[in-house]
C-alpha cells in the first residue's frame, strides 16, 4: 500500500472517530435519562426507568423598553441556571428579551419539538415582570415590548401572555413530567392548594404518573427585587441538594416548593406558591431532579445520542 494513503486513510479514521466521541458526548451531555430506584409493592427496592430525555427552555426579559423597569441582572442569574441545568442533563434552549411574538414563538417552538415524547421531562424557567389584574384572578407574563398597563391596558392585553396560555400549552404537552418556574410575581388560581403537601418518604411508582407542576416567585402586589432571591436560591436547591427534605437523594417538585416557599420569605418581601395543575389526570406523578452534583448519584444513565442542534437565543 502507498504509504501515503495509508497516513491519509488513518489520519482520516482518527479525526472521524474524534467528531463522533465528541458529538456524541455533546449529544448526551444534553438529554440526560435518569433511572431511580423505587419501593415495590413488596416492599423491596427496585429500578424504574423514570425519563427518556430531558429538556429546558430559559426565558429571561430584562431590557424593557416600554415602560416597565429594566431587571438587569436577569442575564447574568440566568446564565447560572443555565450552567445548573446543563449539569443536571438538560439539553438547554435559552431566549433573551423576546417580544411578545419571540415569547409566544419560544414556547410553541420548544413544546412541539420536545412536549409530546411521553416519556421526556420539560423544565420551563421564565425570569422578567409579571402582572396581575381582575382582583388576582388573571396573571401575565411581561415581554419586553409590553407597555405599562396602567397607561395603555389594551396596548398590554395584546402583548402581553396570559397566564391562561400557559395552562393550555401545560394540557396539551404529552410529556410525562412538566415543571414551571417563574420568578415575577402575579397571582393565579393554578397555585392554590388545599392542603400543605408534605414529601413522600421515597420515590414511589406514583411519582412516575403525569404531572404539571408551577412554582413563582411571589404574589400579586409584591415587587420585583433588583437582585432575584428566588433563581439563586432554586439553584443552591439543587446543585447542594438542600432542597432534598427526605434525605433520599433525589428533590422533588414538592420538594423544591416546600423549600423555596420556607427559605425565599426570610430573605426578601416575596412568598412563593407552588402546586399542581388541578386536573387530576396531571397531578399524581412528581416531577424529579437528582440531589448535590451528577457525579455523586450512581443511578444516572445517559441516553443515546441525538443529532439535535444546539438551542437557539433571541438577542
Amino acid at each position: 500500500m502507498n504509504l501515503c494513503i495509508f497516513f491519509r486513510r488513518s489520519a482520516w479514521t482518527f479525526f472521524w472517530g474524534m467528531f463522533v466521541l465528541v458529538f456524541s458526548l455533546q449529544s448526551a451531555y444534553g438529554a440526560m435519562a435518569i433511572r431511580v430506584p423505587v419501593k415495590g409493592d413488596e416492599g423491596a427496592d427496585e429500578e424504574m426507568d423514570l425519563y427518556g430525555g430531558s429538556y429546558a427552555l430559559i426565558i429571561g426579559a430584562s431590557a424593557y423598553r416600554a415602560g416597565w423597569p429594566s431587571l438587569e441582572s436577569i442575564p447574568g442569574e440566568l446564565d447560572n441556571v443555565e450552567n445548573l441545568l446543563k449539569r443536571k442533563g438538560f439539553k438547554v434552549e435559552r431566549v433573551r428579551d423576546p417580544d411578545s411574538r419571540q415569547l409566544k414563538d419560544a414556547f410553541t417552538r420548544f413544546i412541539n419539538q420536545y412536549g409530546y415524547d411521553r416519556k421526556n421531562r420539560l423544565l420551563f424557567f421564565y425570569s422578567g415582570h409579571g402582572y396581575t389584574r381582575n382582583d388576582g384572578k388573571k396573571g401575565y407574563l411581561v415581554p419586553v415590548d409590553a407597555p405599562d398597563p396602567d397607561k395603555d391596558e389594551k396596548g398590554f392585553l395584546i402583548k402581553a401572555l396570559g397566564m391562561n396560555h400557559i395552562l393550555s400549552w401545560s394540557r396539551d404537552i404529552e410529556a410525562k413530567h412538566v415543571l414551571f418556574l417563574f420568578d415575577s410575581c402575579f397571582s393565579g388560581t393554578i397555585f392554590k392548594l388545599r392542603d400543605r403537601p408534605k414529601p413522600p418518604p421515597h420515590i414511589t411508582r406514583l411519582t412516575a404518573q403525569p404531572v404539571r407542576q408551577f412554582i413563582t416567585a411571589g404574589q400579586a402586589g409584591e415587587s420585583v427585587p433588583a437582585n432575584s432571591t428566588f433563581t439563586p436560591m432554586f439553584i443552591d436547591a439543587l446543585r447542594f441538594g438542600i432542597a432534598d427534605l427526605n434525605r433520599d437523594g433525589y428533590v422533588s417538585g414538592t420538594e423544591l416548593g416546600l423549600y423555596l416557599q420556607e427559605k425565599v420569605p426570610l430573605h426578601a418581601n416575596q412568598s412563593p406558591q407552588f402546586g399542581k395543575i388541578q386536573d387530576y389526570e396531571l397531578s399524581r406523578g412528581d416531577f424529579i431532579f437528582l440531589a448535590g452534583e451528577p457525579a455523586d448519584d450512581k443511578a444516572v444513565e445517559l441516553s443515546p445520542p441525538a443529532a439535535e442542534s444546539e438551542g437557539s437565543a433571541y438577542t
